[in-house]
């Protein structure tokens, strides 16, 4: 599995749909070890949750919606 990101506007997007934990929250940490602004999409209600932790616990803000069974968490330092 390749870190894959594309940049968005502002954002990096991290496209982490149909994968199943531990994986999007893996991908998330190595993702922001690279960039400083990331929005990860998941169809995988469980990872949205370990990203938000994951996330303020390193200090970062978080943002989140979802639509169509997909969430979109954006986090930025």
């Amino acid at each position: 599995m390749e870190l894959s990101l594309v940049r968005k506007g502002d954002f990096y997007e991290l496209d982490c749909r149909d994968m199943v934990c531990p994986y999007p929250v893996i991908m998330t940490k190595l993702a922001m070890q690279r960039v400083y602004k990331l929005e990860v999409l998941t169809n995988n209600p469980p990872s949205v949750k370990d990203i938000e932790k994951i996330a303020a616990k390193e200090g970062w803000k978080v943002e989140k919606g979802s639509e169509g069974g997909v969430w979109r968490i954006r986090i930025w330092r």
